[in-house]
């Protein structure tokens, strides 16, 4: 017998029939009729329904954000709304704020907190319809010149701004110990849901936590290759994010996750996910991520539960996979894409495959993710302490290959001639990566004199005789 939950109930679809309950349509009233009484659509809806819209991370920072700032003016005397504040009071009270201002335990703030602080008084501006513009009017030059100014300060005296909270990404001997660790597999619930969530965020660059609590069961489809008839999982349904907002931003193509037969196969994980779900929760609008069921029985082959997981729960995946497994340094959700973006460029996939693969509107915004990995960080120091005469050799030479780009479509040069060597096209120039050009290279080589083809030498001879005679 179906549960109260497998079904709606019919009067929650229910809606007046035309041709019945004629006494109760005399008993409406008309919106013209004096006595109406109906709900108010003002802007204060409006705001409320663009509110509801807007991230969430971004509502929860602005609203923090704002408790700071009427905290502080609090303790400088000023109570009225801050919309209410004339322009030039305002700057002078943005001055003090970027210039005095300080955490709870008295320590400084990072320079992008202080311009977050900036930006979330911007918003709530906005939010007031107030004309104000602190980060363009002139009437706000000098707070944006103090601002500025602190962050000036705080880098060269306070040592800040040097990211120590920012995520990193995973190296391939960190997976692998996350596998054997037992954080990732399939030998449980928790273990094989957070295998899932890994790897399509790998493969689909998923940002931290929004766009996997988004997603829905149907927004992956699991279908044949064509060309090469393997299984192959595809993305394609996105439900927003901070890039993809409607705006006709659609990706360049839709992001894949290939069957690699092996033990970490996505699509493997993917089917092993589906067949522990409960069957009414593989339709198309069912949240991905399940609830587990704790109290289930031991011999029970369903593993989750018909509610959604909580989204502090997916927000920790890496984080308690990483501690678990023992792994160092700051390890969080942003870590897999972090993780997923690091390995292409590292492999020199072109940057632009990889911001359509990844969401990035502008490639440079990719340069973050561009850092030398704590191996080549490694290999750098030993070059530098010279640790090593042959393993400095040989680290030089693997550092070089890995940072240097041939173009593909460059002619080799054929050598006929041993004793020939001629100089490199860009001799003693240090070339990382050339993108987005094209070369027209005209390679002349003179020709070496062959024996038979050269100028024979000429001799002079003198002929005397030997008579007497003139």
């Amino acid at each position: 017998m179906a549960s109260d939950e497998d079904y709606h109930s019919e009067s929650e679809f229910y809606y007046l029939d035309e041709t019945e309950n004629c006494n109760q349509k005399e008993n409406i009233s008309s919106p013209h009729d004096g006595n109406h009484q109906s709900d108010e659509f003002t802007m204060a809806s409006v705001q409320k329904y663009i509110l509801t819209q807007r991230t969430e991370n971004t509502v929860k920072k602005t609203d923090y954000d704002l408790n700071v700032w009427k905290r502080f003016f609090l303790e400088v005397g000023e109570t009225r709304e801050i919309e209410d504040i004339p322009a030039d009071q305002l700057n002078l009270l943005i001055c003090r704020f970027m210039m005095e201002k300080k955490k709870k335990d008295g320590g400084a703030y990072e320079p992008g907190t202080l311009q977050s602080f900036q930006r979330s008084l911007q918003r709530y501006l906005n939010d007031k319809n107030s004309k104000m513009n602190i980060l363009k009017d002139q009437k706000f030059q000098k707070s944006r010149e103090v601002l500025l100014s602190k962050k000036k300060h705080l880098v060269v005296e306070e040592a800040k701004g040097n990211r120590p909270h920012a995520a990193k990404e995973l190296s391939n001997a960190e997976e692998d110990l996350l596998f054997r660790s037992g954080q990732f597999g399939d030998e449980n619930p928790v273990a094989l849901q957070r295998t899932v969530w890994w790897l399509l965020a790998l493969h689909f660059g998923f940002r931290a936590r929004d766009e996997s609590r988004k997603l829905k069961w149907g927004d992956n489809v699991l279908q044949k290759d064509g060309e090469t008839g393997n299984e192959v999982l595809i993305w394609r349904s996105e439900r927003g994010s901070k890039t993809r907002r409607g705006n006709g931003d659609a990706r360049a193509f839709y992001p894949t996750a290939q069957a690699t037969n092996n033990e970490r196969c996505p699509v493997r994980y993917y089917k092993k996910f589906r067949s522990h779900r409960p069957a009414e929760m593989n339709n198309a609008d069912s949240p991905f991520y399940l609830a587990i069921n704790y109290r289930r029985r031991a011999d029970n082959s369903i593993w989750y539960l018909k509610t959604p997981l909580g989204k502090n729960e997916i927000g920790k995946f890496m984080k308690v996979a990483a501690q678990t497994a023992g792994l160092q340094g700051n390890i969080t959700n942003q870590s897999v894409r972090k993780t997923c973006i690091s390995r292409l460029m590292d492999a020199e996939v072109p940057v632009n495959y990889v911001a359509q693969l990844s969401g990035h509107k502008n490639l440079k915004s990719l340069d973050s993710y561009k850092a030398a990995s704590v191996e080549h960080q490694r290999k750098l120091s030993l070059i530098l302490s010279r640790s090593g005469e042959e393993g400095t050799s040989s680290s030089v030479s693997h550092l070089v290959q890995e940072s240097s780009v041939v173009p593909a479509n460059l002619p080799k040069a054929v050598n006929t001639n041993e004793s020939f060597q001629p100089a490199g096209v860009f001799t003693g120039a240090c070339i990382g990566k050339i993108e987005g050009c094209s070369f027209t290279f005209n390679i002349h080589r003179e020709k070496e004199e062959s024996p038979k083809s050269a100028k024979p030498k000429k001799r002079r001879i003198i002929i005397s005789d030997d008579s007497d005679s003139d």
